[in-house]
């Protein structure tokens, strides 16, 4: 999962904890509502943390694109790819 994808999954959780929430609370009573509600929010933050972990490090892992293997991997990870290299320019 790139970074961008990690964002739009936190925001997918977030409207499914809500809805969960709601249709819950009316199914199986408020425990079980609030349980739900929590388990999506902690998944939602998870993705959240990871999206903005690779937003963060995009603009410095596209400047050095293709100096190292590691560098390059990272890149890729957060949804570089190969034709993105603009070595020393910012984006």
């Amino acid at each position: 999962m790139k970074g961008h994808e990690h964002y739009l999954e936190a925001e997918r959780l977030i409207e499914r904890a809500d809805a969960w929430l709601e249709h819950a609370a009316l199914e199986n009573g408020e425990a079980d509502a609030v349980a739900g509600f929590h388990m999506a929010m902690a998944h939602a933050q998870v993705h959240a943390t990871l999206a903005l972990a690779a937003a963060t490090a995009m603009p410095d892992v596209s400047r050095f694109m293709g100096d190292s293997d590691r560098v390059t991997d990272w890149g890729h990870a957060v949804g570089w790819t190969d034709r993105d290299q603009t070595k020393g320019e910012d984006r």
